[in-house]
C-alpha cells in the first residue's frame, strides 16, 4: 500500500559543459515541475544526451531532488539551449 499523501519530490538535471581550460561551467536544466511527467522529463534528457554526445560536447549531467520550494532555475531550458546550438551552425566560420 503506497501513501498518497507522502510528499512527491521532482527532479532537476543540470548538464555543466566542460570548457577548454577544464572547468564545468553549467549549461541548461531540465526541470521535471516544467514536464507533463517523469517519464517527460526522461525523454529530453535522453534527446538532450544523444545531441550532446553527437556534437562531441564534453561535459557531464547532475540530477538531483529539487529542494522544497527551490525556485526554478536561471539557466536556458534544453529547448533553448539546443536553438542556441543550431544558430551557431549556421554562422559563418
Amino acid at each position: 500500500m503506497t501513501d498518497e499523501k507522502a510528499p512527491k519530490f521532482v527532479m532537476i538535471s543540470t548538464f555543466r559543459r566542460r570548457t577548454a581550460d577544464g572547468f564545468l561551467l553549467a549549461a541548461f536544466v531540465i526541470d521535471e515541475r516544467e514536464c507533463e511527467s517523469a517519464e517527460e522529463m526522461k525523454l529530453i534528457r535522453q534527446e538532450a544526451s544523444a545531441e550532446i554526445r553527437r556534437r562531441r560536447i564534453a561535459g557531464e549531467f547532475e540530477t538531483r531532488r529539487a529542494k522544497a520550494g527551490e525556485l526554478p532555475s536561471t539557466l536556458p531550458r534544453w529547448a533553448d539551449y539546443k536553438r542556441q546550438l543550431e544558430t551557431s551552425d549556421q554562422e559563418p566560420s
